[in-house]
């Protein structure tokens, strides 16, 4: 029995009012000239970033109709995006997509969102509101050199506005078939002449999916969020933020009886998961003589997740985070820092879950240093960087990468990347004791599957190549492709045990052990291609391609022939269009037509969705829109072991004063 197949209840109950520029009135040149900062930990031009990089603007999301995260980044090239429920989801990047997904970073304004339990997220915690988001940067491949541990396969940066640019109110209502009700309030003011802040609330009330038989879910949601955010200006160089969320949300499952040992558990009953938490965050960012900068962050976070029958998990984090960005000479653009994280928990154990010891702090200390090194008449450069890191897990962790970029001509450039990133372990890998109840049909007695951590689990580590070439060909018309290449070790595994019978003379249970190793390595390969058009200033175009392979295979000695199936979790394709138009009397109109491949590993088939928002700003303070989901589909599986996504529609509007 796969892993992720025992697991499923750990991983979820499983127009801004006052817009910067309008991105649509830039032309595709003008887009690549979009300052990011994940790719370095700098702000440098999109067109210049050495890495596959996708920015997901505000103005995208406002057209686009998207009401969530998850959903917004189904924009996103290549993010493995399937909805299982109503409220979960299953998000990866260049493959390993399951319930328990764990080699994503997530950031939400620096702060990291994934969870220690199982290094993964949790996507049904991760909330704002979307007319804060700025925009939303997503890297495809490895960023372990500057962001750490669990940054492999991907990173998602989501970057909101600053409040000097949210002052005035926001009222948006919105009702649905399956977001039956959406309400998020914001009023943003300034408290002196260089301090603004702004507050918000937001409410979400979605009904249940549909279950593959076709009976109603039981998987409602109720979700309540608020939070607040301060900037200070002090002067030209120096800027100050305090920014905070609050949480509380009963997202409805399907929850495991209670048993004991020599007893199966009754049928799943409905019921709720409750999950909430809150954060604070402090940022301080210093401009300095020389072009250099200096940044220091702190953040405190603390979750609860409680889930009926399988665990109950109360979590505390602090972190730290220094950096500091300079020119050493003309040559050398130097950024380093160094961090200090500190996280502890509290779990109520189960019979199913138990998590040994039940208390656990661990701390993570890391230095980073990366230098870009100017080659040859600003068109050239090389950059080599590291992070050392030491965690309570394996130690010492160095994740170095180099990576060239060459200018070949005015908006085209030419960039290559070699990189090493690990995913440290979580609770799951060393701590758990996991005891499953399996009916088996005509056998007498009871039979559990109990898969247990390993205290010498390792790291999972990446070897990453990488080529890719960004080109505006015109003003009208650019072309983003890259290639990968990557090497994987040491992936989970879990490999069978003994089989013991108790009781006698004739068994009362039989329990089949199993324990989680680093057991698999192989490799994947794969590429992305997008084109953007704006045939004219009212029409922008975007076709996206994204292709996969993977070849997994046991380390000698391993015997977990399943772990392998991971590799079919993802689709080999995925192609999208998006199409923007500004149509007359105000109106505007998105549509997005996505294919999915097939997921051979889950027997979930290739499918086609297409998505629609059209919009209309009836006066300066008033937007409506109207925006339909899977328009050409009454309901399709996107994941193994999830419900039926419906075909859905949503009437929003948003009044700003």
């Amino acid at each position: 029995m796969p892993l992720a197949s025992c697991l499923a209840a750990l991983a979820f109950p499983a127009l801004p009012a006052h817009a910067a520029a309008d991105l649509f009135e830039r032309t595709i040149e003008e887009l690549g000239e979009l300052r990011v900062v994940s790719v370095s930990r700098r702000s440098e031009p999109l067109r210049e970033a050495a890495s596959s990089i996708y920015v997901i603007t505000a103005e995208d999301i406002r057209r686009s109709g998207f009401s969530s995260i998850p959903e917004i980044l189904r924009l996103a090239p290549g993010v493995e995006v399937a909805r299982t429920g109503a409220h979960s989801w299953t998000i990866s990047i260049r493959g390993f997509n399951s319930d328990l997904s764990n080699k994503l970073l997530v950031l939400i304004d620096g702060r990291s969102v994934y969870s220690p339990l199982y290094a993964g997220v949790f996507w049904d915690a991760q909330d704002t509101l979307v007319h804060d988001i700025e925009r939303i940067e997503v890297i495809s491949g490895p960023g372990g050199t500057l962001w750490g541990a669990n940054a492999v396969n991907g990173v998602i940066n989501i970057i909101t506005r600053s409040a000097s640019e949210t002052k005035g109110s926001l009222v948006e209502l919105g009702t649905g078939d399956e977001q039956q009700l959406s309400i998020g309030l914001r009023h943003g003011f300034s408290l002196t002449s260089d301090m603004a802040a702004r507050t918000y609330l937001k409410y979400t009330d979605r009904d249940g999916s549909r279950s593959p038989s076709g009976e109603d879910g039981v998987d409602d949601v109720g979700m309540m969020q608020a939070g607040f955010r301060m900037d200070w200006e002090r002067d030209a160089n120096t800027r100050a933020t305090l920014q905070g969320d609050i949480y509380d949300g009963e997202l409805g499952s399907m929850l495991l009886g209670d048993f004991t040992l020599g007893t199966l558990p009754g049928s799943p009953t409905p019921g709720d998961v409750d999950i909430s938490g809150h954060n604070l965050l402090a940022r301080w960012n210093r401009q300095l003589a020389n072009g250099g900068d200096l940044r220091l962050q702190a953040y405190y976070d603390h979750t609860t997740r409680n889930t009926p029958g399988s665990f109950n998990e109360d979590r505390d984090t602090l972190d730290l985070d220094f950096q500091h960005h300079f020119a050493a000479s003309e040559r050398h653009n130097i950024v380093w820092g160094a961090g200090f994280r500190w996280t502890s928990d509290q779990l109520d154990n189960t019979l199913f879950a138990s998590f040994l010891p039940d208390e656990r702090t661990d701390r993570t200390f890391s230095l980073f240093f990366q230098d870009e090194i100017g080659l040859w008449d600003d068109r050239a450069f090389l950059t080599l960087g590291a992070k050392v890191e030491r965690n309570d897990y394996t130690d010492f962790e160095v994740q170095p990468n180099i990576r060239a970029t060459w200018n070949v001509a005015d908006g085209h450039t030419l960039w290559a990347a070699v990189s090493r990133a690990v995913r440290i372990p979580a609770r799951l890998n060393t701590d758990l004791e996991l005891t499953v109840p399996v009916e088996v049909p005509g056998l007498a007695f009871p039979l559990y599957i109990l898969v247990s951590g390993n205290d010498d689990y390792q790291s999972e580590e990446l070897v990453a190549t990488e080529l890719g070439y960004r080109a505006g060909l015109t003003q009208d018309l650019s072309l983003d492709f890259s290639l990968y290449y990557n090497q994987y070790d040491r992936l989970q595994t879990q490999e069978p045990g003994e089989i013991t019978f108790a009781g006698e003379p004739v068994p009362e249970y039989v329990t089949l052990r199993a324990t989680l190793e680093n057991g698999m390595e192989g490799n994947a390969y794969g590429g992305s291609l997008v084109a953007n058009w704006q045939p004219t200033p009212y029409w922008k175009l975007q076709f996206q391609y994204a292709y996969l392979e993977m070849d997994l295979e046991l380390k000698p000695g391993a015997l977990d022939e399943g772990a392998l199936t991971i590799a079919g979790n993802s689709p080999r394709q995925q192609a999208a269009v998006h199409s923007f138009l500004e149509l007359p009397y105000d109106f505007d109109i998105y549509v997005g037509v996505r294919y999915t491949d097939e997921l051979q590993s889950l027997g979930v088939p290739g499918f086609t969705s297409i998505d629609l928002s059209l919009g209309w700003q009836a006066s300066e303070r008033l937007r409506t829109s109207l925006t339909v989901h899977n328009l050409n589909d009454d309901a399709h599986l996107e994941f193994g072991g999830g419900n039926l996504i419906e075909r859905s529609a949503r009437l929003t509007a948003v009044f700003t004063f």
